[in-house]
This record gives C-alpha cells, sequence and structure tokens, in this order.
C-alpha cells in the first residue's frame, strides 16, 4: 500500500496534459510546414528535420525537468556569463563562423548541426539570473519606494550587457524579447505600481506619440528618428506602418495578409508566393490552410500552454519556481503577440518565430528548455500525503 501511493505520487509529478498539449503542437508544427513546404519556392524537406528537432527537444527538456529548479538558482550566474560570452564571440568572430545575414551578425554556422543562434539561449539565461535577484531581494528587504528602485536597478543591471550585445548584432526583435522578460517579472516581483506606470505606461505613451507623429508629421519622424537607424530598420518601420503602399519593404506583410484574407473560415489551397513562410510567416499559412477556425485552433493552444505555466507558478512552493514559471509564460506570450500580430500587420516584423510552430532546431530546442523548467517546477514540488488540517489533527491527537 505504502509503495502504490509512493508511486502515485511520483507519477502525478508529471504534467500529462502539457505533455498531451506539446505532443498537439508537434503535430500542427509538422502539417503546417508540410503545407509552407508545398508552396513553389520551396524544394526541401522541412518536416522530416522538424520531427527530428521535436525529437531531440523533447529529450533535453525531460532531462532539464528531473533536475530541482533549486539548482538553476545557484547556477543560473554561471550560466549568465556563459550566455555573455558566446555573445561576445559572436561579436568578435570572423564571418567563416558567423556569416552576417541582411546586415545582421546573430547567428553561429556549425557544420553538421547547423545554425545556432546563442541570443535564443540567453534569453532562458536572463530568467533564471533575474528570478535570483528578484527572489533574494525580496527574502533580504521589505517592499518600499526606495527598495523597489534598488531591485529594479539591480534588474537593469542584468539586462543592459545582453542587450548592448543585441543592438550591435542588431537584433532588435531579441532586444524587444529581453525587455519584454523584464517587465513579465517586474509585474511579479511586488515592486510599487507607481514603478510599474512609469516603466510600462512611459514606453505605451512612446509607441502611440510615434506611431501618430508617423502619419502627421512625417518629415518630423525622418529628420530625428529613422535618421539614427540602419536603413534596414526604417524598410522595416514602413512596410509595418504602409504595407501595400511601399511595396518592397511591407511586401512580407501584405502577402501574408493576402494569405489570411483568402483563408475566411475553413481555409482554401492557392499558391501564393510568401517568403520565410515555414519560419516567421507560419501562421499565414494556417490561416490560409484552414481559415479562422485553424488559426483560432492553435491560439486556443497557446492559451492553455500559457494557463498550464501560470498554474504551476501559483502551486510552486519555491517563489523561484514561481518567478521563473512567471517570466517563462512572460517569454512566450510576448513571442506568440509579436509573431501573430507582425502576421496580421498589427506589428512590425521582426524575425520573431513562432513558437513550437515554426521551423527551426534552436528556437524549438529553446522553447522546449524553458517548458522543462517550467515542468521541473511541478516535478519537485513539495508533495504532502496528508492536507494541512489532517496533519494538525494527528499532531493535536499526538500531542494527547
Amino acid at each position: 500500500m505504502w509503495w502504490n501511493m509512493q508511486n502515485n505520487i511520483k507519477h502525478e509529478k508529471y504534467d500529462v496534459n502539457l505533455f498531451f498539449v506539446l505532443f498537439l503542437f508537434a503535430v500542427a508544427s509538422c502539417v503546417y510546414i508540410y503545407y509552407a513546404q508545398e508552396m513553389s519556392q520551396y524544394d526541401t524537406n522541412f518536416v522530416i528535420r522538424q520531427a527530428v528537432f521535436f525529437v531531440v527537444a523533447f529529450a533535453a527538456a525531460f532531462v532539464v525537468l528531473h533536475v530541482d529548479f533549486e539548482y538553476y538558482m545557484y547556477w543560473s550566474w554561471v550560466l549568465y556569463g556563459f550566455g555573455l560570452f558566446m555573445l561576445l564571440v559572436l561579436a568578435v568572430a570572423p564571418a567563416s563562423i558567423a556569416p552576417p545575414n541582411n546586415g545582421a551578425v546573430r547567428w553561429f554556422e556549425i557544420p553538421v548541426i547547423g545554425s545556432f543562434q546563442p541570443s535564443e539561449l540567453m534569453k532562458i539565461f536572463v530568467i533564471l539570473v533575474l528570478s535570483n535577484i528578484i527572489y533574494k531581494h525580496n527574502l533580504h528587504y521589505r517592499h518600499s519606494l526606495s527598495n523597489d528602485v534598488i531591485l529594479v536597478g539591480k534588474m537593469i543591471a542584468v539586462i543592459l550587457p545582453p542587450i548592448l550585445f543585441l543592438v550591435n548584432q542588431p537584433d532588435m526583435g531579441m532586444t524587444m524579447m529581453t525587455l519584454s522578460i523584464f517587465i513579465a517579472l517586474l509585474v511579479v516581483s511586488g515592486v510599487s505600481y507607481k514603478i510599474l506606470l512609469v516603466i510600462i505606461g512611459g514606453p505605451v505613451l512612446g509607441i502611440l506619440a510615434f506611431i501618430y507623429a508617423f502619419y502627421r508629421f512625417p518629415n518630423f519622424v525622418d529628420q530625428y528618428i529613422f535618421s539614427h537607424l540602419s536603413a534596414y530598420q526604417v524598410e522595416r518601420f514602413y512596410g509595418w506602418l504602409n504595407p501595400f503602399e511601399f511595396v518592397d519593404a511591407g511586401y512580407q506583410t501584405a502577402q501574408a495578409l493576402t494569405l489570411i484574407g483568402t483563408g475566411r473560415m475553413f481555409g482554401t489551397n492557392t499558391d501564393i508566393y510568401l517568403p520565410e513562410a515555414h519560419t516567421d510567416f507560419i501562421f499565414a499559412i494556417i490561416g490560409h490552410t484552414h481559415g479562422f477556425s485553424g488559426a483560432a485552433f492553435v491560439i486556443t493552444l497557446y492559451f492553455v500552454l500559457l494557463y498550464m505555466i501560470i498554474m504551476t507558478a501559483l502551486r510552486s512552493h519555491h517563489p523561484y519556481g514561481t518567478y521563473m514559471c512567471a517570466g517563462i509564460a512572460g517569454m512566450l506570450a510576448f513571442q506568440v503577440f509579436q509573431n501573430i500580430g507582425m502576421n496580421i500587420g498589427l506589428l512590425p516584423v521582426t524575425g520573431f518565430t513562432l513558437p513550437l510552430i515554426s521551423y527551426g532546431g534552436s528556437s524549438l530546442v529553446t522553447t522546449m528548455l524553458a517548458i522543462g523548467l517550467v515542468m521541473s517546477v511541478r516535478y519537485h514540488r513539495e508533495t504532502f500525503m496528508f492536507s494541512a488540517s489532517e496533519q494538525s489533527g494527528k499532531q493535536r491527537k499526538a500531542r494527547l
């Protein structure tokens, strides 16, 4: 009886429902990558490769979940330092190792393995370190405006070095990702709402002001904003805010909108050229192939995944596990919002993949490693055989 009870407790540590959701993502990914590769511009079988990537990714997540998540707290600074070292090497590496792509140097070319983007791992290391900082700060200091400002300063000091490397690449997408992780963890850190209002409200107002100025005062934007950006980044803005007028800069957005629009409710089958259909613009393939119903199904899967991560965070026995899950949820939520937003013309094209759906081993394995950390929080959660009331009752009887 005791062995059966222990065995049941052990099995409950595995989140079978989460594994099933990830399996559905794997199936959806392979299905829609297949439809993408059927377009006339492709002659490569990406589905087989993606299936192999999923096997590797599941294995990596399974290994990560069996390591107590508190060990990641102890090793967070070492991992963070390793991530910065990779970004430093990438910045000084020759073109034979880190070839430029569209004027940006973001990937290592590794024989046999293929391309590897170190910033993908760096975003996880940032989550681990920021969670560590928040946990230890809240452990030693009470919340007050001055102490909260100190905590924010510590967090900014952590994200600043990787952001400087990312801006130098340049990689504005990963820069935005790092900032989204910072915001997500700041929200759950317990800092004053006044600080949150300044840090979150300021950028939101700035973005709205930029959009207004773009249409109302275009000469001002060209002279004082776009003059400080690269031509590639300026094209992204024009392609975002006026995709059908600026044909070259907004070509991808216009084509994605056309594909999604022709999908209607249940999808259709037409061959419309779309660059990066199997990676950045896989959502357009979903909307085109199975229409609104297919897109709604995929979005629902993301809601279920994020709900499971948030529930794991709330049930964690250790604050570090809560912060870590919150950071991962914020990272995934931002990436999904950004990718779908750029596919429907709501946000600028930034090169974000759709997590767990888009083709790519580096992004997929990194995402599964992050989910493995969430699984670790559940697997190593303290489990009690009796409820608190039952335990206190037994203790009273023992005293009598």
